[in-house]
């Protein structure tokens, strides 16, 4: 509670610090806004219906993008682990290509998929992709070998394997690696939304970077910094959730 408490009085001696020196032009209103400005826009956009449609725009593709790359990434791990011909292949293949900005596959998707919510999730498919696939290598890779001879022994059949040792391991390392999975996601539809779109959070901040409104810039920054702060509080609601019942599973054992 005291914590919350000084992040509160900070974030108003900033805001209240900015207003003043906006007021008495310590600093240029025209270049950085002024808290009371943006606050009115940012009202505005809630009170017209402006700002949802952006809003769930960028939501979409964030969501869209993330689920599927990492399922995509968590199935190609199983296949590279279990199929080593293709591993032998696929493995060093990934690591070159996660070395590669991700920026530099959207013209080619927007050319597919257009400048709608599709591209963005798709960028956010191309970044999401090597998380889910580096934490399934680790995960499998992890597991005591001396687990997995006794499970073979005890008669488990490739399945029951499967299902009861390998996917949970693999969810472990996914769960704990959710909030960074969620922050790249949310990157990449921001940037994707930058490059070119019809509507988004990305797409807000550039109009107004082009029709020179620091407002709208200052105020979609805002919105962005709070929609990362409401997904990053469920993650960590759901991270405790989780935690606690990892921790009472092992007391169990």
């Amino acid at each position: 509670m005291a914590v919350s408490t000084l992040q509160a009085a900070l974030v108003f001696s900033v805001l209240a610090a900015w207003e003043l020196a906006v007021r008495r032009g310590w600093l240029p209103e025209a270049l950085v806004s002024s808290p009371g400005r943006i606050a009115t826009l940012i009202g505005q956009w809630v009170a017209t219906g402006f700002l949802w449609p952006h809003l769930a725009a960028t939501f979409q593709a964030m969501a869209t993008g993330l689920l599927l790359g990492l399922l995509l990434g968590a199935a190609l791990g199983f296949v590279v682990i279990f199929v080593p011909a293709v591993g032998d292949v696929v493995e060093p293949t990934m690591a070159t290509l996660n070395a590669v900005p991700r920026l530099v596959f959207y013209p080619l998707l927007a050319l597919w998929l257009g400048l709608g919510i599709p591209s963005k999730a798709a960028l956010v498919v191309t970044i999401v992709l090597f998380v889910g696939f580096f934490n399934t290598l680790g995960a499998i890779r992890e597991i005591d070998r001396q687990l997995v001879a006794q499970v073979r022994v005890l008669g488990a059949r490739p399945r029951a394997m499967l299902r009861h040792l390998y996917v949970p391991a693999t969810l472990l390392w996914i769960m704990t690696s959710l909030r960074t999975s969620v922050g790249l996601a949310f990157i990449g539809a921001i940037l994707g939304e930058y490059m070119g779109s019809m509507r988004g959070i990305g797409n807000v901040i550039m109009g107004a970077q082009n029709l020179f409104r620091p407002d709208g810039v200052m105020a979609g920054l805002i919105v962005t910094l709070a929609l990362a702060g409401v997904i990053d509080a469920g993650l960590q609601r759901m991270e405790a959730r989780w935690s606690a019942w990892r921790q009472g599973e092992l007391h169990e054992r």
